[in-house]
């Protein structure tokens, strides 16, 4: 007796709820935001304050040119520390904005950034 090798019609139907049953990639939103924390790098002189260091009002004005283009909708400093929470398409293009950052190219700061998952979202 001869036997097919094509999948019988079972096996479609089990391919096909398989299939959109696995979670796809989420197109990521135009509202995504990724939460930025700087902290001093190589290059901060601790003899300066901060509006004394090299590159810092580079910086500043960099993070005001990102909020006034919607981009960073929130920001603040803290300790020795700074964090901000920005709005971006993709993981990626939030890295490569902050790596362009005058103050991080100098060395003056460095940073950590990952996606934010906000449920408690801000309240006037």
């Amino acid at each position: 007796m001869h036997k097919s090798t094509r999948p019988s019609l079972n096996s479609y139907w089990i391919a096909f709820l398989l299939l959109i049953a696995l979670p796809l990639p989420k197109a990521l939103a135009q509202d995504d935001l990724f939460v930025v924390h700087f902290s001093t790098g190589p290059a901060w002189d601790t003899t300066r304050t901060p509006n004394e260091q090299v590159t810092f009002a580079e910086h500043s004005a960099n993070l005001s040119r990102l909020r006034s283009e919607g981009v960073i909708r929130f920001g603040g400093r803290y300790d020795e520390f700074g964090m901000i929470i920005l709005r971006s398409s993709s993981l990626e293009n939030a890295t490569a904005m902050i790596e362009t950052d005058p103050g991080v190219k100098s060395g003056l700061f460095v940073f950590r950034i990952a996606p934010i998952r906000v449920f408690y979202p801000w309240k006037d």
